[in-house]
């Protein structure tokens, strides 16, 4: 598992990054898709309560699920982001 500290620093670089990539979107928002994906790739899973365990926030784990499921619901991203992204 990366340390807190250096995975705090990985999803705010990703974060800047995608903020470059798409700026129509919120920043907060970017930096929430950053700390679930790093969570995907740590917990090698898609359950939410999977990803939360891996996700460095002063908060209950089930607050961190809630975050977890509203990112995949509310992000809105669109395939043509996903490009810009991967691209």
């Amino acid at each position: 598992m990366i340390r807190p500290s250096a995975a705090r620093s990985h999803v705010d670089t990703l974060a800047e990054y995608l903020k470059e990539r798409l700026p129509h979107h919120r920043r907060d928002t970017l930096r929430r898709v950053a700390e679930v994906l790093f969570g995907i790739l740590q917990a090698e899973s898609t359950l939410h309560r999977k990803i939360a365990l891996h996700i460095d926030r002063e908060a209950t784990p089930a607050s961190i699920t809630r975050m977890v499921a509203r990112t995949f619901h509310e992000t809105n991203l669109t395939p043509q982001d996903v490009c810009d992204v991967l691209l």
